[in-house]
């Protein structure tokens, strides 16, 4: 990571006393040990360790003028000012702005970076349950085991198995979310208390009538939001139970867990004293 890193951390002059002059970065010509050579250090009589202060001297510098002409680079870098303050590090975040140095300063500027995706505050927002999140967000990225993944990556073998909860078609994501009947009786029930009148029957669709009206904080959309991420956790989990412990229960059972997970969510919550909000919390 030293090379990723070392551009960033930028040193900015007080008395130059704790500030490397070769190895730290504190001009604008960068590191000056990546224009001048450590033997042509040497040879002029000054040191390796030398800080800034160390090679400034009645407000010029102590290196030899022939430097000038030999590193053009240097010609145009000034003696800085010194003062009686400490020299202090910053971190230069990804837009080349000086900042305190902070984990969050330093994640922002090395990760990498995309659009934000149409469907990212239905997935991650400040209300969400993160185990339900995580599920909706893997069902995203289609990244859910599936027979149809284990398939792709050559685990699964012998004989393809149907999807648990209605035993019609081989198990997938595309059948599983919404084509399945069974899991179709269950979104209709959450949509139905939802009063979204959507029908689709594909996801990415869903996700894109969704997005418009839901990327706000008010008090619906938190719930629509919760009902969500909470139904395709208990489809998912239903999906497991059935498969590999032989249990079950009807849709109206799995709907009624997702609106006793999410009412007791909602209990935890302090919503400003409007009408919509006290009307939803006591539905």
């Amino acid at each position: 990571m030293r090379d990723l890193l070392r551009g960033r951390f930028v040193h900015v002059l007080g008395d130059g006393k704790h500030t490397s002059a070769w190895f730290d970065e504190w001009s604008s010509a960068g590191q000056i040990i990546s224009i001048v050579r450590r033997r042509d250090i040497i040879q002029a009589g000054l040191s390796l360790s030398d800080s800034v202060a160390d090679i400034i001297q009645d407000g010029e510098w102590r290196w030899p003028s022939e430097w000038v002409d030999r590193f053009i680079i240097l010609s145009n870098l000034a003696p800085p000012a010194l003062t009686l303050d400490s020299d202090v590090v910053k971190w230069k975040d990804r837009s080349g702005n000086n900042c305190d140095f902070s984990i969050k300063h330093v994640w922002e500027s090395l990760r990498p970076t995309a659009p934000q995706v149409h469907w990212f505050s239905i997935v991650w927002h400040p209300y969400c349950i993160p185990r339900y999140a995580f599920v909706l967000w893997l069902l995203v990225g289609e990244k859910l085991k599936t027979q149809d993944r284990l398939q792709a990556w050559e685990i699964s073998q012998g004989d393809v198995i149907t999807c648990a909860l209605c035993n019609m078609v081989p198990d997938s994501h595309d059948h599983l979310f919404f084509s399945c009947g069974i899991a179709s009786r269950v979104w209709s029930l959450v949509l139905q208390h939802c009063d979204l009148p959507i029908t689709t029957h594909a996801w990415k669709d869903f996700t894109h009538l969704l997005s418009p009206f839901i990327s706000r904080n008010l008090a619906r959309f938190v719930i629509i939001k919760l009902l969500l991420a909470a139904s395709v956790y208990f489809v998912w989990q239903e999906r497991n139970r059935r498969l590999f412990k032989k249990s079950k229960r009807s849709p109206e059972q799995v709907f009624e867990v997702i609106y006793s997970t999410v009412r007791l969510k909602l209990m935890s919550f302090k919503w400003k004293s409007t009408l919509s909000a006290l009307r939803l919390k006591s539905d």
